[in-house]
């Protein structure tokens, strides 16, 4: 494939597989290196996929490298980080919250599927409205609406049966 194409591939998609890295796993520095070996073995197989196919497969590649390096964290390491996430953005949570704090977090992060993890983030911690949820995902209204409906059914049957 030619230099320019490869360049081209490079400035339109890394912006979205960056985001896409970044929110799955929190860390720049990982994020960096997950779009960067994504690029890597594509150019190491020499084999793109075509134009209309090109964005899915790049964004499946980060998401799948993604869930290999969050599967070899422990979920110690895991809820530590996004602790500390939360103390750089946020005003210190009081004490007693801390263990609730902690059980949503493991909540969303074990038992919701990537994308309802986004769209959970992306309305209640980005406070997105659904459009700007289903714009930002690429999903409908009605698809964000069903996937939070279904997250607060789950939490709320989850923390009322602990």
């Amino acid at each position: 494939m030619e230099k320019e194409k490869i360049e081209r591939i490079y400035r339109q998609y890394y912006p979205q597989m960056y985001r896409l890295a970044k929110m799955m796993l929190y860390d720049t520095e990982e994020s960096r290196d997950v779009v960067s070996e994504v690029f890597a073995r594509l150019l190491k197989g020499g084999i793109f996929p075509s134009e209309e196919k090109l964005e899915g497969y790049l964004m499946t590649s980060v998401r799948n490298r993604c869930h290999d390096v969050i599967s070899h964290k422990t979920v110690q390491e895991r809820v530590h980080a996004l602790f500390l996430a939360e103390q750089r953005e946020d005003p210190p949570v009081s004490f007693p919250y801390e263990d609730l704090l902690e059980r949503l977090h493991l909540f969303v992060y074990e038992r919701l599927s990537p994308l309802s993890q986004r769209i959970f983030r992306l309305r209640f911690l980005e406070q997105m409205t659904y459009q700007e949820i289903a714009e930002e995902t690429g999903v409908s209204r009605v698809t964000v609406y069903h996937h939070l409906a279904q997250t607060l059914r789950n939490l709320q049957e989850h923390f009322n049966h602990p």
